[in-house]
């Protein structure tokens, strides 16, 4: 296996220089970095950075967040995910770093695991993939001074070490409410898992405000992802009492469990307007195919992690804007 001596040999400079051009030294002229890159790429060079992690006190690794999920299916399965974590991949690849991941049932369970992370590979960025008010994973970092960047709405003081990265919810509840408003609909209900989650309250404040504007009552609809079965009877329940036309859905994966809760009730989803978040792969697969607003999962993981790993970092709270993907289950009601 190629050494650092090996390369810094065949380009013709010092091991010194080498390893500065590792490290894109500025001082190192760009002729030079293009013969120590030749020499490397010779030589098939892999830098051992667990070596200079252990000298440094540092890592080229960034830790992943992922919130608590009591069913790992529902995070594995979530293409919206695995779209954000491959943006993330993308960037950390480009500028030699790494990425490793941290999950629990539980939040105790989580918190040990990121603490883990920390101690064990000497971690000091990471990227949180749920922003959620009074969080003891969050504040406990933040105790430590770790930088992090949040995926998510700001729910803390300003500080140094946190920057946001987010799309704008409340204004994606309200545009996408607005959007089955425009085509006639009127009897609107929010569906979503859990509020304490500050994506689905911003949307449900979004939803709210387009349903006020047009003098219309918000109406919300419970429906957790540990159902234990009793989502349907929820959903029995709640459409005998209330009159609906159509449906704004946290997410795409609720939108296909609530399209699988109607038919088996005997419904027809197409009798329902439904429009959703996230526009994965599955809105196209669904029956009917779901309209969707695009959050573009991708780039915001692309944006996280150049504000961990780049020189160029930007602060504050960063904003990826939405689109609305329209398909079959927004028809108008004239076309039902």
């Amino acid at each position: 296996m190629a050494t650092i001596k090996d390369v810094a040999k065949l380009a013709g400079v010092s091991a010194s220089t080498a390893s500065r051009v590792l490290h894109d030294n500025s001082m190192i002229s760009e002729a030079t970095k293009i013969k120590v890159r030749q020499a490397m790429e010779e030589l098939n060079y892999s830098p051992n950075y667990s070596a200079q992690n252990l000298v440094k006190r540092d890592s080229n690794m960034v830790g992943i967040v992922l919130p608590v999920r009591e069913n790992h299916e529902s995070l594995g399965n979530n293409p919206f995910f695995m779209q954000i974590i491959q943006g993330i991949s993308s960037v950390c690849t480009d500028h030699n770093f790494m990425v490793s991941l941290a999950t629990g049932r539980n939040e105790s369970e989580l918190l040990k695991n990121v603490e883990t992370l920390i101690r064990s590979g000497n971690i000091r960025r990471l990227i949180f993939l749920y922003a959620k008010k009074d969080d003891p994973v969050f504040e406990a970092i933040q105790r430590e001074q770790i930088s992090c960047v949040v995926v998510g709405q700001p729910y803390s003081e300003p500080s140094p070490w946190v920057t946001f990265v987010d799309n704008d919810n409340s204004r994606a509840g309200e545009d996408a409410t607005r959007f089955l408003l425009e085509k006639g609909y009127k009897n609107l209900v929010y569906a979503y898992t859990d509020m304490a989650e500050l994506v689905q309250s911003n949307r449900f404040e979004g939803y709210c405000c387009a349903m006020e504007k047009a003098g219309l009552t918000p109406k919300c609809l419970h429906l957790p992802r540990q159902d234990g079965g009793n989502n349907q009877v929820r959903l029995e329940e709640y459409l005998s009492k209330e009159v609906v036309q159509g449906f704004v859905i946290i997410d795409d994966m609720l939108a296909l469990r609530l399209q699988k809760l109607l038919v088996g009730l005997g419904k027809v989803p197409s009798d329902y307007a439904m429009i959703s978040f996230n526009n994965s792969l599955m809105t196209e697969l669904a029956n009917p195919s779901l309209t969707s607003v695009d959050v573009f999962p991708y780039q915001l993981g692309e944006l996280a992690a150049r504000q961990l790993v780049s020189p160029k970092a930007e602060q504050g709270k960063l904003v990826i804007n939405h689109k609305i993907i329209e398909r079959s289950s927004s028809k108008g009601p004239e076309a039902k």
